[in-house]
């Protein structure tokens, strides 16, 4: 079970903005700590340096010039420059065109690639197609929720890939979890109230991907088994890290929740 540097520093990063200390966020990755330090060394700093102020009399010539251009524009013909796009370099025009169609035969296949699976010709026009959605969409609580769309197609589909005896597929029993990891740390930056019925959707499914282990415990091979076991675990932890959340008067613990602060990959 080896975490990516890459995206251990995304978190960390995230952790020293929220004012974190670099020493504290080091000691989870000691393995890292060398490489992790003077990267996290240079986001703090970045983030220490002070906001730039504009002077008011620049601004107020700055309104008052674009004030002047938009009248002047507005008062001109508006004609689209349809011969420009004759005019185009070829190698421009080449790209523009490649750009477009790759765009068009995502979109094209969206609708076809929605029950893909891994190996599936059309399974990278499915994550393409999640990766593109999440892009454009920006509402904070939006995002979250598609996080826990993608943690739920990734456990059904891990559901409907296995075979009894064979290996699991170890790269959705990852995806899966992660999803649902950045789901949560999604629920600390929203307000009370969203932050209680995302967390109530967190719990959703977790139980589900909680039922779909316990599903195929008793089919999977020997060497998958402490793996599925493992993934078990996290699981439970992270039930009782929610019904902590949602009912803090059961919390005894004076320690912070961990279980959803790394990422599990298997291989």
């Amino acid at each position: 079970m080896k975490p990516k540097i890459d995206e251990i520093l995304d978190i960390l990063i995230i952790e020293v903005i929220k004012g974190r200390s670099i020493e504290d966020c080091l000691k989870e990755y000691p393995e890292f700590a060398d490489v992790l330090k003077p990267l996290l060394k240079l986001a703090a700093n970045i983030q220490d340096l002070p906001k730039p102020e504009p002077h008011r009399d620049a601004i107020a010539a700055t309104l008052r010039e674009m004030n002047r251009v938009t009248t002047k524009e507005r008062q001109k013909e508006i004609r689209f420059p349809y011969r420009k796009i004759f005019t185009l370099k070829p190698v421009i025009a080449r790209s523009i065109a490649v750009i477009l169609f790759v765009i068009f035969i995502v979109l094209a296949s969206l609708p076809f690639s929605a029950n893909s699976l891994p190996g599936d010709p059309l399974y990278p026009v499915k994550l393409l197609g999640e990766k593109t959605k999440y892009i454009i969409t920006i509402n904070r609580e939006r995002k979250a929720e598609l996080h826990l769309l993608f943690a739920e197609r990734r456990t059904e589909e891990l559901l409907l890939t296995f075979k009894e005896g064979t290996e699991i597929n170890k790269d959705l029993l990852s995806a899966m979890l992660n999803e649902a990891k950045l789901a949560f740390k999604y629920s600390e930056s929203l307000t009370e109230e969203h932050s209680a019925k995302l967390i109530g959707k967190i719990k959703k499914c977790n139980r589900y991907q909680m039922g779909v282990l316990q599903k195929i415990k008793p089919l999977v091979s020997s060497s998958d088994a402490a793996v599925i076991n493992e993934a078990l675990t996290l699981c439970s932890e992270r039930h009782h890290c929610i019904e902590c959340k949602l009912n803090p008067e059961l919390n005894n613990e004076q320690s912070p929740c961990r279980c959803w602060d790394k990422y599990y990959i298997w291989e």
